[in-house]
């Protein structure tokens, strides 16, 4: 990659004390085709006098082509006089030269110019900051600088880098682990807010993101947005654990449930409160199949009670197929509505007709609908705060939650956790698991082993 050098100029440049000062030592070494000066006033006031820095860069370099950046700054101690000017000038260069490495001179200038360049140098794509210790390896305060009445060709030929076997000492500070270090904490902050398209993307503009933890966080990327089959093509498996437990239509009301949790866990509770129903709709609607006598081939099984609607991609359970099948229930339902019309199949149907399933013996496992039948008993007003959410945009609290349900989001989480692990087993919370272990893995991997 072709090369510029950005460099401000102090004191120690262009010659000091019989060597290169900062600027023309980088010069010397990495050849870069261009050179950038920024000069405060009183380096400009030394290169109009006698073109001191220019003239010392084309003896060295004569092909190298100059750019000068006149600031006017004067009190070049004071952040503020340079803490717009100097990065908008960096980043001038690299849009200019968008096919160039910045090398930036670390060595030059007042200490508060090599702090701003060297935060730059770590933060900024395509830059790198370059040190020079003075050649005795100590500070250049104690060495004056040379006489500004000295010609520039006098100090050049008495320049001892000039000979042949002279020590390169330009050093390259590890400032990436800097730039690293503040990446990681960012990706780390969103992963744990469990916004891993947000850290995806960080991710993906640094080179420094170790190839695992990219990979972790597209997995978990496309998990978050419902898309379980493409994240399980990135990843089926980590660290010698399956990701997936589950398979079909379970496996998908455990990642629209896993969902849940995370708007649980981060208090988007008018999220969690909206994702109720169409859980309760899928999860109830797959349990009484499994839990009816005769399965499918039932009559009364809930399958044959509905007609599935495609343009919505659910079922309407109606009338019709009620009256000739389980008039009992289709009794119930006229008291409880006041006459019973065709409507969407939804937890709300479900619940009554597990009770229908309870009081006609109609289950397979008597000890299982018992149980089922506590847990959706404790449910409480969980439909009344749904409605508010979904037809006055209420913004939910945790106060308002609690209010309504008479039970906190935590505890309302517990009883769903309960009735998926009655139906499917323990695995339901090992899942629960998933996204803390894949932070884990990440924040493990996001880690930079020498």
């Amino acid at each position: 990659m072709k090369r510029i050098l950005f460099s401000p100029l102090g004191d120690t440049d262009p010659i000091r004390d019989c060597h290169d000062g900062a600027c023309l030592h980088i010069l010397r070494h990495y050849q870069p085709e261009r050179v950038v000066l920024f000069y405060t006033k009183d380096m400009e006031n030394k290169e109009r006098r006698d073109h001191r820095y220019t003239r010392a860069i084309h003896k060295l370099s004569p092909n190298c082509a100059i750019e000068e950046i006149f600031s006017g700054i004067v009190a070049a101690y004071l952040y503020e006089e340079f803490s717009k000017i100097l990065p908008e000038a960096v980043q001038s260069v690299r849009d200019r030269y968008p096919e160039h490495e910045i090398l930036i001179n670390l060595s030059s200038g007042t200490p508060q110019m090599k702090t701003v360049l060297a935060m730059l140098a770590a933060d900024t794509e395509r830059c790198r900051g370059i040190q020079v210790p003075s050649h005795s390896g100590k500070s250049n305060r104690k060495n004056r600088p040379a006489s500004d009445d000295v010609d520039v060709d006098i100090l050049l030929e008495l320049n001892e880098d000039d000979e042949e076997g002279a020590k390169n000492r330009c050093e390259e500070p590890p400032l990436s682990v800097f730039r690293y270090h503040a990446e990681k904490n960012r990706i780390i902050s969103l992963i744990r807010a469990y916004e891993y398209n947000a850290a995806l993307t960080l991710a993906r503009s640094s080179s420094l993101v170790p190839a695992d933890a990219k990979l972790l966080l597209k997995h978990a990327a496309a998990r978050t947005d419902l898309l379980p089959d493409k994240a399980r093509k990135i990843l089926a498996e980590y660290d010698g654990q399956k990701l997936f437990l589950f398979t079909g239509e379970e496996e998908l009301l455990m990642e629209y449930f896993l969902i849940m949790q995370i708007d649980q866990e981060n208090d988007h509770l008018s999220n969690f409160m909206l994702r109720i129903s169409p859980f309760l709709d899928k999860f109830l609607f797959d349990y009484v199949q499994k839990n009816v006598k005769g399965g499918r081939q039932h009559p009364q099984n809930i399958r044959n009670l509905s007609k599935y609607i495609a343009r919505k991609g659910g079922y309407r359970l109606e009338r019709e197929r009620i009256k000739q099948a389980a008039p009992k229930w289709l009794e119930r339902l006229d008291r409880e509505y006041g006459g019973y019309k065709d409507s969407d199949l939804s937890f709300t149907l479900l619940i009554h007709y597990c009770d229908y399933m309870q009081e006609e013996g109609l289950t397979k496992d008597t000890k299982l609908h018992d149980d089922m039948m506590a847990e959706l008993g404790k449910l409480g007003n969980v439909r009344s705060l749904r409605n508010n959410v979904a037809h006055q945009i209420t913004n939910v609290t945790r106060e308002s939650f609690q209010k309504v349900i008479q039970m906190t989001p935590p505890a309302l989480m517990a009883i769903f956790t309960q009735m998926l692990t009655l139906v499917y087993g323990g695995k339901v919370k090992e899942a629960l698991t998933t996204y803390s272990r894949i932070n884990s893995w990440l924040e493990e991997a996001l880690e930079i082993h020498e």
